[in-house]
């Protein structure tokens, strides 16, 4: 897939946003308000709720947001209990970090050794599933907030990155054996499509062998060469998900060189690389083209992708 055949926004497209929006339901408990980007103009094609990853919040991520509210779609970034802010808030302990330095808490090895055991806390998965429930029980009080009542049902996606994968894993519909609670599946029909950014494989937070069987739906996963597992795995567990669940509608892009933070999708301060970024951002507007707008021309781009996007080389698999 050449430069020229992936999708771009119009250069006279525009976002608009908010930061603050607090439909019922979603500000109980002292979450702070849903961060939401859409387009300015023409019909949404669809939504998409974003799930940050571990110690990020519902504010970052925007880039990515902006591209795809850019090209059509209502995104929507709750934010959860394991921000990095919330937990230092929460925790006397923690709290002489300066907020300054939030942003900087993998530097800190208390920090850092805090934030692994938040990650492997089943309450934490749960919360993060009730927060996401939530926000979808008020979609209807976020179209009126943004884009407006929809004149037609729209199809949604589950995203997210690292930590937020795994989230959008379970939504999606794996199943995973819950500490003392046995096998249990969390999947929402209201969700038409996942994406999976830097996602996890078997043998970590309840997931494993049989995890996926039950992903019907359309799937992106997507990873790098140089991408990691917080328990030191390579990106060879990154890509289970995708080799794991069954066809039809799974692919897999797997960047040649791309860290966890994909280019900088995840954090633009770590590990800018412009070609890397364009090609996330390349992948998975196709995808939503493909699965929430039923784009054919779409699903023909993600057929004819080989060996790179634009500039960025990479593995890119379908099933």
């Amino acid at each position: 897939m050449s430069a020229a055949a992936c999708p771009s926004a119009p250069s006279s497209a525009r976002a608009l946003s908010r930061a603050d929006l607090a439909p019922p339901g979603t500000a109980e408990g002292g979450l702070p308000p849903l961060v939401c980007r859409w387009p300015e103009t023409g019909a949404p094609k669809g939504f998409v709720v974003f799930c940050h990853g571990l110690g990020a919040s519902g504010r970052d991520y925007a880039a990515l947001s902006e591209h795809w509210a850019r090209n059509g779609y209502l995104v929507i970034h709750p934010t959860f209990p394991d921000w990095i802010g919330a937990v230092v808030a929460a925790e006397p302990a923690l709290r002489q970090v300066p907020a300054a330095e939030l942003d900087q808490w993998t530097a800190d090895p208390r920090i850092r050794a805090r934030m692994h055991e938040i990650l492997h806390t089943p309450s934490y998965w749960l919360e993060r599933l009730r927060i996401v429930g939530r926000v979808m029980d008020a979609l209807d009080a976020i179209f009126e907030a943004t884009i407006g009542a929809p004149p037609a049902p729209l199809r949604g996606a589950i995203a997210g990155h690292s930590f937020g994968a795994y989230t959008a894993q379970l939504l999606a519909g794996a199943e995973i054996d819950l500490p003392g609670k046995g096998a249990r599946r969390f999947g929402d029909d209201r969700f038409a499509a996942a994406i999976l950014l830097s996602a996890q494989g078997r043998d970590q937070q309840g997931l494993r062998d049989g995890s996926w069987d039950g992903i019907g739906g359309p799937m992106l996963n997507v990873t790098g060469t140089r991408d990691g597992g917080a328990k030191g795995q390579d990106w060879r567990w990154k890509i289970e998900p995708y080799e794991l669940a069954p066809p039809p509608d799974k692919y897999l892009a797997l960047l040649t060189d791309a860290d966890h933070f994909l280019g900088g999708v995840a954090r633009p301060d770590q590990s800018p690389v412009a070609a890397q970024r364009d090609a996330v951002f390349a992948v998975t507007r196709a995808f939503l083209d493909a699965f929430l707008a039923e784009s054919a021309e779409a699903r023909s781009m993600l057929s004819g992708i080989s060996d790179r996007i634009g500039a960025c080389p990479l593995l890119f698999r379908r099933k």
